[in-house]
């Protein structure tokens, strides 16, 4: 499992497919840089934004009591995720997540097709024929979702979700820093047989999957940025080139249209916490752009 991939990325499958710990245990553990939110602001901002990293899977009861982050929330122009989430993703999503001319069942041999379809069944209940048009990522992005710690429900939406409808309930500006469609692209892009192979990967590593996942989880719910960079450091499952693919290029790209939409207005931006760490991270980025970006206490 690859951990910059898992929190860095907004799996939109996993949102429309769709352990809490007090927040007293995680201001215990919050030290001074390692904070979910950040506040940017100088370089001829005449407002400040904000940036909140997320986990995909976590419901919007995580940040409930978190009073700077609602008060940010509040009084910010414009909401910024990943893309704009609504009602036409699943319809849009789909022809990414089809085979064309072929189906699981002939891509993968009969042991491992049976090794796919053991696994489905003991994760989810689900009967991998029902799954045979899917392309192997798409299948992949199921087992994720039922290995990672997850608390989000219909009544309870995940994090993402929430600061959006939030924004459209106050009647507040929604932007995406890339389209669905072209986050599918990046995100189902690989070949079919690099996706064959890290599907049978997932696979192959399941209860070791279940455990990293956990692991990962805990880091954020402590807002352990420190220890989220290690993990993701410690990972070989992607090559260099997808790991820019998916991650960096990125965000390079949404560091290019930040200064722009920060310049005459207050952003609050909400994306995965993966894209906020490290060297090419967007909390360096910033800071190399001549911006203040500092840890916020959420309470």
């Amino acid at each position: 499992m690859n951990y910059k991939l898992k929190i860095g990325r907004l799996s939109s499958f996993l949102l429309i497919a769709s352990l809490l710990i007090g927040l007293g245990s995680i201001k215990a553990q919050q030290k001074d840089r390692n904070s979910l939110f950040w506040e940017i602001s100088g370089n001829g901002l005449r407002k400040p934004s904000y940036l909140f990293g997320t986990y995909h899977f976590a419901d919007k009861g995580f940040i409930d009591t978190m009073k700077r982050v609602n008060t940010a929330l509040a009084a910010a122009d414009v909401i910024v995720g990943e893309l704009v989430m609504d009602q036409t993703m699943a319809m849009k999503l789909m022809p990414y997540m089809m085979l064309k001319d072929t189906t699981l069942d002939k891509l993968l041999s009969p042991t491992e097709y049976q090794a796919v379809a053991d696994y489905l069944k003991r994760a989810t209940n689900m009967d991998l024929k029902l799954l045979n048009t899917f392309t192997p990522i798409a299948v992949q992005t199921i087992l994720e979702q039922a290995n990672a710690p997850k608390t989000f429900s219909a009544n309870n939406p995940a994090i993402d979700l929430y600061f959006q409808d939030y924004a459209r309930a106050a009647h507040k500006k929604v932007i995406g820093l890339e389209t669905l469609e072209e986050q599918a692209t990046v995100l189902f892009g690989s070949t079919l047989e690099r996706q064959k192979e890290l599907l049978l990967k997932t696979v192959s590593n399941g209860s070791k999957a279940k455990a990293e996942s956990e692991k990962l989880y805990q880091y954020y719910i402590a807002q352990n940025l420190k220890g989220l960079e290690q993990l993701f450091t410690a990972d070989t499952d992607y090559t260099p080139e997808e790991i820019d693919r998916l991650l960096y290029n990125r965000n390079k790209n949404w560091l290019s249209q930040l200064p722009t939409m920060m310049k005459d207005q207050s952003l609050f931006i909400a994306v995965g916490a993966g894209h906020l760490i490290g060297k090419q991270g967007l909390i360096k980025g910033l800071q190399e752009k001549g911006y203040t970006v500092k840890p916020v206490r959420v309470d």
